[in-house]
């Protein structure tokens, strides 16, 4: 009898401990894992703070106490450069942005795991439940998913629209700009009142089509789509055609414009030279216009207000554009790739589903704290507002319905905004990927053409019929029609088992 009363006794308290331990994993308080989150931008001190010490109080009242977040945050100039390859080649674990464009080559390398709709469903219900179906779509391969989207916004034909500093408008006597005349009236008298302010924010050597987006209406008959820096589409034409743009009459087109905008002096003289300027002069409030998209007077406004009081920006759409359905990729942000080593999956799409659990969660991880980062008026408007961000960037998870617009965003702006996507059309690559490999040295060879040839062109320092001869016979040197070739067998084939 004794010995079973031991016995019973031993066993009690080897059920209590097991019993312990796991109400400890239940409740978040047992033995650590770590996930690193890899994101681009500017790390602040009170990101630091955030993260050491606001965060960790969430993540134990949601019982996931057990996930410690590493945060690293690198320059944008890292973006899926040549770092974070090697990360993944040395196995490393962790979770980074990526981008429709760039995940084919990671998934060709092996580097990314297999987002399954198992493990969605379990681990990041929120985000299935609020981020639509296509941008699951939008990043998978193969019937695969290779990422994890976050954002719900409206995002279609973005840079397509034109974003424009209304109270200058206003302040020449207009009230909307709907053509091409109208635009370079709108400089030609905004100049006038401000000769110090640069016009067109854009510039670079490296950005070869933005502009062309803006003037789609003019440069083409067709819902011009850029499927990528190459190739472009008509996106309303049932069908798989693509066509070349640098050998396109849409190229002729655009480079007789951007001819006569450097000539008047809407594109700046230096922005070959440093693509910074542009930016900076927007940033500051010292520019009349730029590529836009839905976001772009609530995402921009604030910044300007701080020079400029009085600021107002307004997007529009110009010529024939404005008649065309808008162009939809899904209404994503970005999305989170994992790397093919990651130990434990769940623990990342967790913390991500966190972001869309409720208002108050999601207040929290993109504004900061309530009454210290950030402060909201009567209705629900930001009065303050973070002056960095403590966690994701406010743009990354965006999410409508429980977006804090700032107080100094008119409700006219704010509703454009909401209804932005209206009656847009999906894009037809949704869920394309091309694979260059047997192309990689043509492409290699065409893009060192383009980048010698293009810039001078699509920013009007050089007269078309001066320079595009030799573009052209350079182009089908480095192999343009094979290329262009293997981009159309591959996309017909993926557009006839669609």
């Amino acid at each position: 009898m004794k010995k079973f009363f031991l016995v019973l006794a031993a066993f009690v308290m080897v059920a209590g401990l097991v019993f312990a331990a796991g109400g400890n994993q239940q409740s978040g308080t047992g033995a650590k894992r770590t996930v690193t989150f890899i994101i681009f931008g500017d790390k602040t001190d009170r990101m630091v703070q955030y993260m050491a010490n606001d965060l960790p109080k969430l993540m134990q009242e949601k019982n996931l106490g057990n996930i410690s977040v590493d945060l690293q945050v690198l320059p944008w100039s890292e973006y899926v450069g040549a770092g974070i390859e090697l990360r993944y080649a040395n196995g490393e674990d962790f979770a980074t942005w990526t981008g429709t464009p760039e995940l084919p080559r990671f998934i060709s390398k092996g580097y990314l795991l297999e987002i399954t709709d198992a493990m969605i469903n379990t681990y990041a219900p929120n985000v299935k439940a609020k981020i639509d179906p296509q941008s699951f779509t939008a990043f998978s391969q193969d019937g695969k998913c290779y990422a994890l989207p976050i954002g719900n916004k409206p995002n279609a034909s973005e840079w397509y629209a034109m974003a424009v500093r209304q109270d200058i408008l206003e302040e020449v006597g207009m009230k909307e700009i709907t053509t091409l005349e109208e635009l370079e009236a709108f400089y030609t008298a905004a100049k006038k009142l401000h000769p110090e302010y640069i016009a067109y924010a854009e510039g670079g050597a490296t950005d070869t089509y933005g502009a062309a987006k803006l003037l789609s209406g003019y440069i083409s008959t067709k819902n011009m789509l850029f499927l990528n820096e190459l190739i472009i589409t008509d996106a309303s034409a049932d069908d798989d055609q693509v066509w070349s743009y640098f050998e396109s009459d849409e190229f002729k087109n655009y480079a007789a414009i951007a001819r006569r905008w450097n000539q008047m002096g809407i594109i700046d003289s230096q922005v070959l030279s440093d693509s910074t300027i542009a930016a900076s002069k927007w940033t500051a409030g010292q520019a009349f216009f730029r590529n836009g998209n839905a976001g772009r007077p609530w995402e921009d406004l604030p910044t300007q207000r701080l020079a400029n009081p009085n600021a107002k920006l307004r997007c529009f759409f110009i010529g024939e554009t404005r008649n065309r359905p808008k162009i939809s990729r899904g209404t994503y942000s970005t999305a989170f790739q994992l790397s093919a080593n990651t130990a434990h999956p769940e623990d990342y799409l967790k913390v991500i589903d966190l972001l869309y659990s409720d208002q108050a969660t999601y207040d929290y991880m993109v504004y900061g704290i309530n009454g210290h980062d950030y402060t909201l008026n009567a209705n629900g408007k930001l009065s303050t507002r973070p002056s960095s961000q403590v966690f994701l960037p406010e743009w990354a998870p965006n999410y409508v319905p429980w977006q804090r617009f700032d107080a100094v965003i008119d409700d006219a702006v704010i509703n454009d905004y909401r209804r932005w996507n209206d009656g847009a059309i999906m894009q037809k690559d949704i869920g394309f990927t091309f694979d260059a490999e047997p192309v990689k040295v043509e492409y290699a060879q065409i893009t060192a053409v383009v980048n010698e040839y293009a810039p001078q062109l699509v920013w009007g320092f050089a007269d078309y019929s001066a320079v595009y001869p030799e573009f052209q016979r350079r182009l089908k040197n480095a192999g343009i029609d094979k290329y262009m070739a293997e981009y159309q067998k591959q996309f017909s084939a993926f557009y006839r088992a669609k």
